[in-house]
């Protein structure tokens, strides 16, 4: 069997039967779906159910609320397939998805395959269509580099095709419990082990952009804890690249202080937090790679006054600054 495609379900009934079908609709590849029903409260477990008995190549299982990641894990424990995609509940795929992932993957013998996507919000306004249609194959730091620069690689799972048997041989699965930056996470573990990546840059995967999505709902009301899986992120991070070349290393802090970047953006709605042992670590770490900061600012999502701000204001003033911003 070519490919398991994992899909955690939560709570997704308006958009469920939609990716499932686009899932059926793969071509000239062999597949299975595995349907991990994270304790759904809406009529998502029943289309889970109807389809499993609609369709030998589905299966369900059931189980308590944990969140996404352990769901995933769930999914992983079960898969047969060559390759493994883990598909968000709501999104599509486009019907060649997989074959041409698959074939890709067949061809360079690769431990990841990623492609594009393309973004599509509640109204149907198209966006993220900035693909190249072409394909590139990369060696171990170069899979690295273009993952942490986000050049053509994102940190979304669901852009991938994973080697089951490179999981399996290095024992790599999701944090359980994790319900934000699970993927990034799972993504790094990846990467670190890919001997062979490969891009195929065309829009495969149909992303729906919900501003009432589990990961835009639970920062909202879990502050603290979305802080808390954003440091592990880093430190995850920091631990596997010990080893990697000082040019991965360099753009390991880049992608960090794109993503400390962004959380400070959040935080900064949070007033009672601008004093955090944590935000001020954070802070005092994009300071320390100052240098960094002023070469790649742009990327990490700074204007010119932005990296300025940031080196050179008190860390309460900065987050001032940030909420006026927003």
């Amino acid at each position: 069997m070519d490919v398991s495609v994992i899909i955690p379900v939560y709570n997704t009934e308006k958009y469920l039967a939609a990716c499932i079908e686009s899932i059926l609709c793969q071509v000239h590849v062999s597949f299975e779906i595995i349907l991990v029903d994270d304790g759904s409260t809406d009529s998502s477990a029943s289309i889970c159910d109807r389809y499993a008995q609609e369709y030998n190549n589905i299966t369900v299982f059931h189980i308590q609320n944990s969140g996404p990641a352990t769901a995933k894990n769930v999914g992983l424990k079960r898969a047969k397939g060559n390759y493994i995609a883990l598909t968000d509940s709501d999104d599509k795929m486009e019907p060649f998805m997989l074959h041409k992932m698959v074939s890709a993957g067949y061809e360079h013998d690769a431990d990841i395959i990623c492609c594009n996507y393309k973004q599509i919000d509640e109204q149907g306004r198209i966006s993220h269509l900035n693909s190249t249609n072409q394909q590139y194959v990369l060696n171990h730091e170069e899979g690295l580099i273009h993952f942490f620069s986000k050049d053509k690689i994102y940190s979304q799972c669901w852009t991938k095709l994973y080697k089951r048997q490179m999981l399996t041989d290095n024992h790599i699965e999701n944090d359980s419990g994790l319900r934000t930056d699970e993927d990034f996470i799972f993504n790094i573990r990846a990467f670190i082990h890919a001997k062979t990546t490969v891009i195929v840059d065309e829009p495969l995967y149909e992303y729906t952009h919900r501003s009432s999505s589990l990961a835009h709902a639970y920062y909202k009301k879990n502050i603290s804890q979305y802080i808390d899986n954003r440091i592990q992120r880093v430190q995850v991070t920091q631990d596997a690249v010990q080893n990697e070349t000082d040019t991965v290393r360099e753009w390991s802090i880049v992608h960090i202080i794109m993503y400390y970047n962004e959380l400070l953006g959040k935080v900064s709605q949070y007033p009672k937090y601008y004093s955090d042992k944590r935000i001020h670590d954070i802070l005092r770490f994009i300071k320390k790679n100052k240098s960094t900061l002023n070469q790649h600012y742009h990327l990490c999502g700074f204007s010119k006054a932005g990296k300025y701000l940031i080196t050179y204001l008190p860390n309460y003033l900065y987050m001032r600054y940030r909420k006026l911003k927003n």
